[in-house]
């Protein structure tokens, strides 16, 4: 594992001095995060890490980079990219009797977030009168920008993606890589994969379980800059992360770019209708462009094999249960009596309710349905169709596991993936299907010169092969 910390002006490479690294890649904020501990030497922390000139304590505006080489993609690549965000660190007596009033270092702890760090925790405010490009806006000059970048998009896709990649490029065009690391590329040429041929391009690999975000219009209401750009981009289009999935990811290169080619990797930021869905949905005409059955999860060839799995524990619990489903949007959104049956009627699976109750989920669609047609009965397909689409993600949970799987580590294995661990016992050999929420990768180095490798998954909608539920 290389480990390297890079400034605008040297790159500092730490890997000889790490003890152990952890880090978690995950589909919900802070999305990805790396914590790093480092044995240095007193004498050499001047020099092994970047200090601030003028008060020669850590610099935290360097970047680390973490990569390794992956043996089932042939390849070595950045597994990690983000900023310092936090670093613990001092002195302490030695407790060699020997060596008596000595001052050593012990273990120094580095904490790094996700390469969306600057724009999740940057300010945007409006003024009267701009005073800081891309942080501080003139009011009538961001409305007019912004109603141009929507209006653009809105008049020649129904992709809500294409809008979000309009205004995170605009949101993100003034914060940077340090200029040591792929010359200091701007962060808004990190791609969106807001489409099936944006996910051919810039993350083949997620292509089969890819379904595109679509609408007519969105709650302009959220605009206005308050809080971080990434608060602006979050309160916009992941209204429901149990629905919609927006996180960033770092996937196998394949495609030439500057960034892609500094990490061996592409930094990408997925937005798509979560993977839940493999039978043909009612109303398919409404969104022509979706595939009308997605590839299904038990068809994935990602493997972790009974070799591999050190322990894996899983549960089922009755609060996840869902018999029904409803979807509000901006159209039908409830005035205290819900409009069931006039706009959009609820999917029930009665059977269940008479066990249980009925246990209604409310899916949160904040965009307009497409509206291309004005009589009232395809208005309601469009809203039947999108009731479908949160029906085969949220219906019958109860009838799935969630657990963690402890394995040795796979470093090919990312959030947002369907993977197969192989359940192999004295006289039978099964294949939990699931789907991988986070992944924690852990490395620790012993002074006994071992080296332990441990991967762990914490997943949702697991059933087995033999026949999903």
């Amino acid at each position: 594992m290389k480990i390297k910390l890079y400034t605008d002006e040297l790159i500092y490479d730490i890997s000889a001095y790490t003890t152990s690294a952890q880090i978690q890649i995950g589909l919900y904020a802070p999305y990805q995060s790396a914590m790093i501990d480092l044995k240095i030497p007193l004498e050499m922390i001047p020099f092994a890490l970047p200090h601030y000139a003028d008060t020669a304590t850590i610099d935290l505006d360097a970047w680390i980079v973490i990569s390794d080489f992956i043996e089932l993609e042939g390849a070595e690549r950045a597994i990690f990219l983000g900023r310092l965000t936090a670093v613990t660190y001092g002195v302490e007596a030695s407790s060699d009797k020997e060596s008596s009033g000595l001052i050593t270092a012990p273990l120094i702890s580095i904490t790094a977030q996700s390469f969306l760090a600057p724009i999740s925790e940057s300010q945007l405010y409006l003024s009267a009168k701009q005073q800081l490009s891309g942080h501080i806006y003139d009011v009538q000059a961001y409305g007019r920008l912004l109603q141009r970048t929507i209006k653009s998009a809105f008049n020649t896709s129904r992709n809500v993606g294409s809008v979000l990649a309009s205004i995170y490029q605009y949101l993100s065009a003034a914060y940077r890589l340090p200029k040591t690391l792929a010359g200091g590329a701007s962060l808004d040429a990190i791609p969106i994969i807001s489409s099936l041929t944006r996910a051919r391009t810039y993350a083949p690999e997620r292509v089969a379980l890819y379904r595109s975000v679509f609408g007519l219009a969105l709650n302009a209401s959220h605009i206005r800059p308050s809080g971080a750009p990434w608060s602006v981009i979050t309160a916009l289009f992941d209204a429901d992360p149990s629905i919609i999935e927006l996180y960033p990811s770092l996937e196998p290169q394949s495609t030439e770019g500057q960034i892609s080619n500094a990490l061996g990797s592409t930094p990408v930021i997925m937005y798509r209708i979560k993977p839940f869905i493999f039978e043909r949905i009612m109303n398919q005409e409404v969104d022509p462009e979706a595939p009308q059955v997605q590839e299904h999860a038990r068809n994935v060839s990602l493997k972790v094999s009974a070799e591999e799995i050190i322990k894996v524990g899983y549960s089922v619990r009755s609060q996840d249960r869902i018999n029904g489903a409803y979807v509000d949007t901006p159209l039908n959104a409830s005035r205290g009596v819900d409009p069931f049956g006039i706009l959009g009627r609820p999917t029930l699976d009665r059977e269940d309710i008479e066990r249980a109750g009925l246990r209604l989920y409310r899916g949160q669609w904040p965009f307009l349905p497409v509206g291309r047609a004005t009589k009232a009965s395809s208005l309601n397909q469009e809203l039947q169709y999108i009731i479908s689409l949160v029906d085969g993600i949220a219906r019958d949970n109860h009838r799935y596991v969630t657990g963690t799987a402890t394995i040795k580590q796979r470093l090919d294995i990312r959030a947002g993936q369907w993977v197969k661990l192989e359940i192999k016992g004295p006289q039978t050999s099964e294949l939990l299907v699931c789907y991988v929420e986070t992944v924690t990768h852990r490395t620790s180095a012993y002074s006994n010169s071992i080296i332990e490798r441990r991967s762990t998954l914490s997943f949702t909608r697991g059933f087995y092969q033999r026949g999903e539920p």
